[in-house]
């Protein structure tokens, strides 16, 4: 289906926008930021937790299309770091279990040396992809935190800043990226039956990514740890089961970034757009 606006890029959403048109149209509902008083307006409700202040200087609509890419790009290459990661694990597990078994002579051909050199570099690439998409999710969370707080400015019940640190913070690392999700989930949505009816995708990616962090602390401190034979394989076979699992809250956290970026583009094209220019 053809944007509605320019008649030629394909949309978005149905009888919706394309990219640089969804873009523009964030760029057209951005209210410039201001304070003057308005003579007899309303006090704004009070929210006990989050600061309520719509004419802060980022309280503004901005496209979450292109931060969106990214993310997703990454995660990514998130999942296949974590496939060459398991390919090379199910390798070392399977050196383990046939020097196990009596034969020591695997663990010193040139192959077994290639794999170990595998094993390490796919580790190293892990943390690479790890973080650059921690940096790029992170980017991606600020920004549509930023619109729900446009469309609900009362709906927010974490400041802003605790969608940086609400995933480094112990302790309320736990919950707080979760009640910022929900928030901006809610405030996102069209109707709100519609949004706490699909919460289920926030909630999915939140303890896939929780389950996770906990699997990938506990199978790295176990092979660390080991020292026989059985040990090791143990240790390797819950590395690799940490990164299928790995791989499983990085696809759920591409189908959550790219759910709540619909539904924002929903909700602003949504709006009163004019139709295609005529040339």
């Amino acid at each position: 289906m053809l944007c509605r606006r320019c008649g030629k890029n394909r949309a978005l959403v149905e009888d919706g926008l394309c990219s640089r048109c969804a873009d523009a149209a964030f760029a057209e509902l951005t209210p410039a930021p201001g304070r003057e008083p308005v003579a007899d307006a309303p006090l704004p409700p009070p929210v006990p937790s989050a600061p309520y202040d719509p004419t802060a200087r980022w309280a503004l609509l901005r496209s979450p299309n292109r931060l969106a890419t990214v993310a997703v790009a990454l995660l990514c290459l998130v999942v296949a770091a974590d496939l060459v990661a398991v390919a090379a694990g199910i390798g070392e597990y399977r050196l383990a279990s046939d020097a196990t078994a009596g034969d020591w002579s695997v663990l010193y051909d040139s192959d077994a040396r290639r794999l170990d050199d595998l094993y390490v570099w796919s580790g190293r690439i892990q943390l690479l992809t790890l973080v650059a998409s921690a940096v790029g999710f992170i980017a991606w969370f600020l920004r549509v935190r930023d619109n729900a707080h446009v469309f609900v400015p009362s709906g927010q019940s974490k400041a802003r800043a605790w969608v940086i640190f609400g995933f480094v913070v112990p302790i309320v690392s736990l919950w707080f990226p979760r009640r910022i999700a929900l928030d901006t989930w809610h405030a996102s949505a069209g109707e709100p039956e519609l949004g706490r009816a699909r919460t289920w995708m926030v909630e999915l990616w939140w303890f896939l990514w929780l389950g996770d962090l906990f699997v990938g602390r506990f199978a790295s401190r176990m092979d660390g740890r080991a020292e026989t034979p059985d040990e090791i394989m143990s240790g390797i076979g819950l590395l690799v089961f940490s990164d299928v699992l790995d791989i499983v809250a990085a696809i759920a956290a591409i189908a959550f970034v790219r759910s709540l970026t619909r539904l924002q583009n929903e909700k602003v094209q949504g709006s009163t757009v004019p139709g295609p220019v005529a040339a």
